[in-house]
Parts: structure tokens; sequence; C-alpha cells
């Protein structure tokens, strides 16, 4: 299991309780997000059509949080100037608390950078290690994949994919939030 679906599902663990009758699965929402997009907020929270829609959300969630580089002390408590917080304590969360649970669900440290842990730690993060396709126009319109440019590296072909596709990936994660 990759780190965003590790840190999708601790989350959801905390935030619904495993209870049918939480909020959290009343909404289809298993992550609580405050918005999302146009779909309506319900008691505060956003109300997914359904599940696998409100899951979704929140591995995207997860995704941004991990480009941004931030720990797991940040990603619940907020770092200014970055982002927010996904449980700040201005909201009545104690989201060191909540750190430390996830943290030790999923075996990493609360204060080491997300994009610097992988599944088993240390490895690339999930966003850049996921099997992504880029259309590089640039390139006589050459689809770039992410596993097919790491499996040549050793060749010399292999080795110019695979620094055009690394740089698509950090061009993409800069621009996206």
């Amino acid at each position: 299991m990759d780190l965003v679906e590790q840190l999708a599902a601790a989350i959801a663990r905390v935030e619904g309780g495993g209870r049918a009758d939480s909020l959290a699965a009343r909404n289809n929402n298993p992550g609580n997000l405050r918005s999302w997009g146009s779909y309506p907020v319900v008691s505060g929270y956003v109300k997914f059509p359904d599940y696998a829609t409100g899951y979704a959300a929140l591995k995207e969630q997860v995704r941004k949080n991990i480009a941004r580089g931030l720990t797991l002390d940040e990603f619940f408590a907020g770092k200014p100037g970055v982002y927010a917080g996904y449980a700040p304590a201005a909201d009545s969360n104690q989201p060191h608390s909540y750190a430390r649970t996830v943290a030790g669900w999923i075996g990493i440290a609360t204060d080491t950078p997300l994009n610097a842990s992988g599944p088993a730690g240390g490895s690339a993060p999930p966003v850049v290690a996921e099997s992504v396709g880029f259309d590089l126009p640039a390139f006589g319109g050459a689809a770039v994949d992410l596993e097919t440019a790491a499996a040549g590296i050793g060749t010399r072909e292999g080795l110019v994919w695979g620094a055009v596709a690394l740089g698509a990936v950090l061009v993409l994660l800069w621009v996206t939030d």
C-alpha cells in the first residue's frame, strides 16, 4: 500500500471512528473535508454523492499535502504561509495527537517530510513513484511514461527520457496546488 493510500485510510479511520452512523459516513466524506469544489456542505462538512467520490477527494488532498513537503505534524496542525492545516487547533482539534496516532499506524515519524517518505520510508513519494504519462508536444508529441523511463535508465535513451520524465514531474508538482 502506498503512502497516499496509507494516510487516507488512517484519516478515514480517525474521522469516522469505524461507525456507520458517523457524520463522515452519512456525508460519504471519509476525511470530513470541509469544502471540495461545488459539492454541498452539510453540518460544516462536504456531502459527496457516494463514498468512492469522497474517498477520491481525500486521497487528492493527501497527495497535495505530500507534494507541499509537509510533515505529519504540519499536515494536521498547518504550516504558516503554506497550509492552514487539516485539523488545526483553532478548530478545537488536537493536531499533534492526531499526527502521533496516524504516525503510529503507518510507521513514520511525525517530523519527517512526507515527500521524503515512501511506503517503507526513504523511497520516492507515491506522487512521483506512480506511473504517470505525459504528452510533451515540444518533444514531437512523445508520451513519456515514468515506469518505462525508469526501466530504461541504464541505456543512453532511457537516461534522456528519465531526465525528461523527472523534469515533467517536477514541473507538474510545481504548478499544481
